[in-house]
């Protein structure tokens, strides 16, 4: 019996010890080297599978072997396909056989899954982040994680990149936003070094790659991310990016690009409900020795202008502060004062002009735009969206809506506060967009 044939008898047998889905994910991708005499030789991919099959599935495969197809498996040594190239060792049962160069991860170790406050607005990616830091890397690969600005996507990856170290500390694991990519790319051009630039970023293991979208309009980056992310996929290693928008969404980004973003998992943060920041606060004052009853916290999640979590961190901080100096207890009285121009002023006076303001930034589209006779639906929707707050905000006639937006009859605009309405019932990516609208009118 060839050495294929074999491996798929203890394929076959596998599934009566472990899931059909770990089969497939983690024991089909080995491939047996060698059998000789009591010494059995299997080759992994890399050193993703290498460790995390030592680690699970060894004991089983010898088992099944000795037991099950009656060969004799004193030692079982598992390679990865890079390392048969070298000369052989004595054979024997190792627990990792690579040696790791000492490099720079530039992970954040502050930023892990137990300070991570996880709510409605982001378990979906919490939970994918979480599967691949336990190693599922073959199944959510690459893993696109898309959100607004401070909404918790860095932490989620750093999370990932510091419980895969803990687990498999020989693991290659490297962090690098857009930008600093590109600096080195470009420093490495001038200097001449570009083969090493590739290799550093081509031996890791994992590769998490933050602000993703900071690479469109740049060619020359975006091409050598391109084969980068060629490079790693096709070796099975894991990819994590993040961005602001979803592959399909960003500006500029070759279809090359975010299609190949696109054929792993998706996941989106979005921003954080009220108890949530609540909880976020909580847990932050909790780590950092503050003194902040729910009360205090409860009043920050309501009226602090920005969902922006690094920017609630921020307030705590302030406050914190300035309680210290000034010898006060922490108060809703003194976080009115210590956070005064951070908070929502509800007495502010809105406009017409406030609300073609807030949504022209938000959607990122002109206000010629805006009242053109454009039907297109990134420039319909924003419009429809400034109706509806129109009339609910300044509770104007419908006519005067229509004038607004050059001329638009009666039933044009009663037909687009109509479909926001009903939208709203049921849609909650659009029950949180007008939430963040609400909330910046009056900042």
């Amino acid at each position: 019996m060839g050495s294929d044939k074999i491996w798929e008898e203890v394929l076959k047998e596998a599934k009566n010890h472990i899931s059909e889905q770990e089969v497939n994910t983690w024991l089909k991708p080995i491939k047996v080297g060698e059998l000789r005499g009591d010494f059995i030789q299997l080759i992994a991919p890399n050193r993703l599978y290498k460790n995390w099959f030592e680690e699970k599935y060894l004991n089983v495969v010898k088992k099944i072997f000795n037991e099950t197809l009656s060969i004799e498996a004193q030692t079982i040594q598992v390679v990865t396909k890079s390392s048969t190239k070298q000369k052989k060792h004595t054979a024997q049962t190792v627990s990792s056989s690579v040696t790791i160069d000492v490099y720079t991860t530039n992970l954040n170790k502050q930023y892990t899954f137990d300070n991570f406050v996880v709510g409605n607005s982001n378990n979906f990616a919490h939970a994918a982040c979480m599967a691949v830091a336990d190693g599922y890397f073959h199944t959510y690969n690459p893993l696109f994680i898309y959100g607004g600005v401070g909404l918790g996507k860095t932490h989620l990856m750093h999370a990932v990149g510091n419980r895969l170290l803990e687990k498999f500390p020989k693991l290659r694991v490297l962090y690098i936003s857009s930008e600093n990519f590109t600096n080195e790319m470009i420093s490495a051009l001038k200097s001449k070094k570009m083969d090493e630039f590739r290799e550093k970023y081509r031996k890791v293991d994992v590769l998490l790659f933050d602000d993703v979208q900071f690479l469109a309009g740049k060619q020359r980056s975006t091409e050598e991310f391109f084969y980068t992310f060629n490079s790693l996929y096709d070796s099975q290693k894991q990819i994590i990016l993040t961005s602001d928008k979803t592959p399909a969404e960003i500006p500029e980004m070759e279809e090359r690009l975010t299609t190949r973003f696109a054929w792993g998992l998706i996941a989106d943060i979005q921003p954080p409900s009220v108890e949530e920041k609540t909880a976020i606060l909580m847990k932050r004052a909790e780590l950092m020795n503050i003194d902040l009853n729910e009360k205090v916290a409860l009043f920050i999640a309501e009226n602090l202008k920005s969902d922006n979590v690094r920017e609630l961190i921020g307030a705590l901080i302030r406050l914190s502060a300035y309680s210290s100096f000034n010898g006060e207890p922490i108060t809703i009285e003194l976080a009115k004062k210590t956070l005064d121009r951070f908070l929502i002023k509800k007495d502010k006076i809105i406009t017409f002009d406030t609300i073609l303001k807030v949504v022209t930034e938000y959607f990122n589209v002109k206000l010629s735009e805006l009242k053109s006779k454009k039907r297109t639906k990134s420039i319909a929707y924003p419009r429809q969206i400034a109706m509806y707050l129109m009339r609910e905000k300044l509770n104007c006639s419908l006519s005067e809506i229509g004038e607004i937006f050059g001329g638009r009859d009666h039933s044009t605009v009663l037909h687009s506060i109509n479909s926001i309405e009903k939208k709203l019932k049921k849609d909650k990516e659009l029950q949180e967009t007008i939430k963040i609208l609400e909330k910046s009118l009056y900042n």
